[in-house]
């Protein structure tokens, strides 16, 4: 047994089981929540903060009950067989017969008042006369999810925090992971808090309206591996670099502000090791998390595969932060039929991200419903970042192929479009001798992403080596990378830099001409096609030369929402019979364009009759 010294904390949760659903209870501070004369028993509570003077009616409780706690997932009628009303005693309200009426329809057994008490309203258990919040247990049977987290018990933040529900949602909040184990094969047990906590369960019965608060509170967020979140170790998706380095003291900054706005960490999710494009056959280390969409065995795309399993999957988890280099939010947006989008480049902090190819790095999201993305976007990008407009002039989208999707945009929003082709462009234009764009790009990949994704890790292989006497083991695409990476001189990548910053200066000139911001550019992401976990790609990844469209927005550091609009369908060898792909498309703005570019999108979905949100599952809808 483990000694415990000074630092050790004792964890004083409870589980306990509500038919098939499983539940995690953790205290709620000592000294400001202790309910008086209770059984030592655990039992279950539903508690509603109240003014004194106030009057509890039945459309007061049925209003609460079905605004709020019926749409909370982590709610069950069983919690309504006692009821507290915190803030007032017994003499300090008006219950009128027809909320006791109610009450007795609701097999309420005992109603409590408990004037010390100020918690958020919301389902809990009282355990030896303390109230404890509630977490509700999810499996996460897809495997998304490579750590399951829960603020820490000790944080010293916690004793302040009485109007919390015991939940912490600050920047200096630590992170531990949760005692939790899922009842899948190998799948971790996610707990995710109360969504009722987050709500104000307002006075009247005549309207109930959410008081001023930040539109990210209570929104549950996973957080892709390569992002530090203070009190875990990052893994980057490879157990040598998770064991090499200590747990971390100090959350990335998109963490934090998302903390700050009152949003929920639940844990951390999957991805391709060292954020690389890794088939699930290469992903030795941490198993490949599955797709949902269709027959259940074709693949997430990657890296950020298990942040697009989580919001693919999980009707529990609101967005999944992930991270963008050439792709990695776009791609697993296009495998598994959910939004995606990468912010222009700088405009949101990267700081405790850990960088592939820094240049090209960004922070990213997931979700399934775009309505949520403006909120998002409020809260991660920095202060004083400038923004462009795209309605300064009438709107003209470009295109390389037609879609339905872009004339139905066209002609919701009233704007042009027209077909273009940059390769043409190029070679009327280009500022070079070389006219052939695929050439004068040709080493794009090898001289540029290879060559930082090798050096991008120089300190960690000869931090490892040291320790150990050996290098670090990597999966075979890492090693390929690598390899190519590491026989390219300083001299070329510094040349394919400049190349891309020559081809960027001319984009921008020619699209963008004399600083305008009006033109959206439709891009296909890549080809639709079932692409199967099982299928063996070799023990090399293609290495594509010239310019591919998923880095078209990371050279120019542009904005690039990925939309689903359709599904296709396609035989599956799996089921041996028809199934559905999603099809998704994406629009490029110009660089810091991107909350026009998301309300603009926006816009033309809901004029045009276009879903602005997606299911979870085997069909996006």
């Amino acid at each position: 047994m483990m000694p415990m010294g000074d630092s050790a904390t004792v964890d004083a949760s409870i589980n306990f089981r509500l038919g098939s659903d499983y539940y995690l209870a953790r205290p709620v501070p000592a000294g400001i929540v202790n309910i008086s004369n209770t059984p030592e028993g655990p039992f279950l509570v539903t508690y509603f903060q109240i003014q004194k003077g106030q009057t509890i009616d039945a459309s007061t409780l049925l209003t609460w009950r079905t605004k709020y706690l019926d749409l909370d997932d982590v709610f069950n009628s069983k919690f309504l067989q006692e009821i507290v009303f915190g803030g007032v005693e017994s003499d300090d309200i008006h219950l009128t017969s027809d909320a006791e009426k109610l009450l007795e329809d609701w097999q309420t057994l005992n109603v409590r008042y408990q004037s010390h008490l100020d918690v958020n309203s919301g389902p809990y258990c009282v355990y030896n006369g303390q109230l404890h919040a509630v977490w509700k247990i999810y499996d996460d049977y897809q495997l998304a999810f490579v750590q399951a987290l829960w603020p820490a018990s000790d944080n010293k933040l916690l004793g302040q925090m009485g109007t919390s529900g015991g939940i912490v949602n600050s920047s200096a909040s630590s992170f531990v992971q949760t005692n939790a184990a899922g009842n899948g094969y190998r799948c971790h047990g996610i707990a995710v808090p109360a969504r009722s906590y987050s709500e104000t369960f307002t006075p009247s019965t005549t309207s109930i309206l959410n008081i001023s608060r930040s539109p990210l509170k209570g929104m549950r967020f996973a957080i892709k591996d390569n992002y530090h979140i203070r009190g875990t170790r990052t893994s980057l998706g490879n157990r040598a670099y998770f064991k090499t380095y200590p747990i971390e003291e100090r959350h990335a900054d998109v963490v934090s502000n998302l903390l700050n706005a009152g949003a929920h960490i639940v844990g951390k999710v999957h991805l391709s090791s060292f954020a690389m494009m890794e088939h699930p056959t290469q992903s030795v280390d941490y198993q490949a998390p599955f797709n949902p969409r269709g027959d259940g065995y074709l693949i997430t795309g990657g890296s950020s595969g298990g942040s697009a399993a989580a919001i693919s999957s999980y009707d529990w988890i609101d967005i999944a932060i992930c991270s963008d280099t050439t792709g990695s939010a776009r791609i697993p947006a296009l495998q598994t039929g959910i939004f995606g989008f990468r912010p222009s480049t700088n405009s949101i902090s990267s700081k405790g991200l850990v960088k592939s190819w820094p240049v090209m790095d960004t922070p990213g999201w997931l979700g399934r419903d775009l309505e949520r993305f403006p909120d998002v976007l409020a809260t991660l990008r920095q202060s004083g970042e400038k923004h462009q407009s795209l309605t300064e002039q009438p709107l003209e989208i470009l295109y390389p192929t037609m879609d339905d999707l872009i004339r139905d945009m066209a002609l919701s929003t009233g704007c042009t479009f027209r077909k273009v082709s940059i390769k043409e462009d190029w070679q009327r234009t280009a500022p070079v001798e070389e006219k052939d764009l695929q050439q004068y790009l040709y080493n794009t990949t090898r001289h540029g992403w290879y060559y930082a994704a090798y050096h991008s890790f120089d300190d960690f292989r000869k931090e490892y080596k040291k320790a150990h006497g050996h290098g670090p083991f990597v999966t075979e695409v890492v090693r390929w990378y690598w390899s190519l990476g590491r026989e390219i001189t300083v001299e070329q990548h510094q040349e394919i830099l400049s190349r891309l910053s020559v081809f960027k200066t001319w984009f921008t000139d020619h699209y963008h001409p004399n600083g305008s911001h009006n033109r959206v550019f439709a891009l296909h992401i890549d080809t639709t096609l079932p692409r199967y976990r099982d299928q063996y790609p070799g023990n090399s990844n293609p290495d594509v030369p010239g310019l591919r469209a998923t880095y078209l927005s990371a050279i120019l550091e542009a904005p690039e929402l990925a939309i689903p609009i359709s599904q296709i369908p396609y035989y599956s060898r799996i089921t041996e019979r028809e199934e559905q792909l999603p099809l998704v498309v994406s629009f490029m703005g110009a660089p810091g364009t991107d909350m026009e570019l998301i309300q603009w999108t926006l816009y033309g979905l809901r004029k045009s009759g276009r879903p602005t949100k997606v299911k979870t599952g085997k069909m996006a809808f």
